[in-house]
């Protein structure tokens, strides 16, 4: 599952390096990669083990993230990246 996933995000990732020859190929692979941080930021969501839990200390819970929450929130910055990339490679096609 780790191997088809870090695959997909290697060629989605080929697909935007492409856009100065292919915007239209580099769209596609600036909306697979949107679709996969969606589902990955998802997982602050749905996982409680996402943020830091309840030990008697008083910074606990929303906000602050633990080391899996910390590592999924790289996910925000990518989906960014593929949200401009989609629309700049839009914008050369269209």
């Amino acid at each position: 599952m780790a191997n088809d996933q870090r695959n997909l995000r290697l060629r989605s990732w080929s697909l935007i390096a492409v856009h100065p020859f292919l915007p239209q190929a580099a769209a596609v692979g600036s909306f697979l990669l949107a679709l996969m941080a969606c589902t990955t930021l998802s997982f602050l969501v749905t996982t409680p083990e996402a943020w830091v839990p309840a030990l008697g200390d008083t910074a606990h819970g929303f906000p602050y993230l633990s080391g899996v929450g910390r590592l999924i929130i790289k996910d925000a910055i990518m989906l960014g990246a593929a949200i401009v990339t989609l629309a700049d490679s839009a914008k050369a096609y269209l």
